[in-house]
């Protein structure tokens, strides 16, 4: 039994380390990327949207970034992935491997959460480097900063597996966006606080909840700017951790459905 649990995690190490392999050639293009959509948002934040009367800076908008990053990133590896169940099926060879399917779809899981989360860890720096005499972070606390975009990029990584789950082929990946994706977003605070919405809403602010992309939000939040603005960071953590079981329980049991693996 001993030998069984070795053998698997040695392959689970592996398979990791090969998709890490990949993740790293395309790392330099998809920072630049990140970099080019982080620079333009603060600049128009910080000097444009004041001018309108926009209550909050550019420093508000970039913490929202490293969440927005965290979540979104996951995308490029379900597309990867519902491109493969609905074409060549290349996950079948991964199956055969002396490693259980649920090990298997787990390391998918932290795969895609790993390399959302590496990239979004060059958001703030960045931007400081760019706006720094503008960017000023009183209440900025490195360890739960990382605490956060950990457990936010480990809740997103199962929510793929969820995504993947659903999804049927990539015809259906512009209804994922438009249909939970963008209103988990629009609903989580990109651009205000739960406070905010609970004073314009309070039936809305509490159905919202529900929304676990509201966590990563105000956690970053109680992580970098004023506590007193958003959430207790630590009820935001429960919270992340809380929503992350089921969603990868439902996503792995979705995964082995499709592949006849139960």
């Amino acid at each position: 039994m001993l030998t069984t649990f070795y053998i698997q995690l040695h392959v689970f190490t592996q398979l990791l380390k090969r998709d890490f392999g990949i993740f790293l050639q395309n790392a330099v293009n998809n920072a630049i990327n990140i970099l080019c959509w982080v620079i333009l948002s603060l600049v128009v934040y910080q000097f444009i949207m004041p001018e309108l009367g926009c209550t909050y800076k550019g420093d508000f908008l970039l913490v929202s970034c490293v969440i927005s990053r965290a979540f979104f990133g996951v995308m490029d590896g379900v597309c990867r992935m519902v491109a493969d169940l609905d074409g060549d099926k290349a996950i079948t060879y991964d199956m055969t491997l002396p490693i259980s399917h649920t090990l298997l779809f787990i390391k998918i899981a932290i795969s895609n959460g790993m390399h959302a989360g590496l990239l979004s860890l060059l958001i703030i720096p960045a931007g400081k480097i760019i706006l720094w005499s503008y960017l000023s972070f009183p209440f900025f606390c490195l360890p739960k900063l990382l605490l956060i975009i950990f457990l936010s990029s480990f809740f997103a990584g199962f929510f793929s597996l969820f995504i993947i789950g659903i999804t049927k082929n990539l015809m259906q990946i512009e209804d994922i966006w438009s249909g939970i994706l963008f209103p988990l977003f629009a609903l989580g605070g990109f651009q205000f606080t739960w406070k905010v919405m609970h004073e314009v809403s309070p039936v809305m602010s509490y159905i919202n909840l529900f929304n676990p992309v509201m966590y990563m939000f105000e956690g970053i939040r109680g992580a970098t700017l004023d506590p007193a603005l958003s959430i207790s960071f630590w009820i935001c953590c429960m919270m992340l951790m809380i929503f992350t079981i089921p969603m990868g329980y439902i996503g792995i049991h979705l995964l082995k459905r499709r592949l006849d693996a139960i």
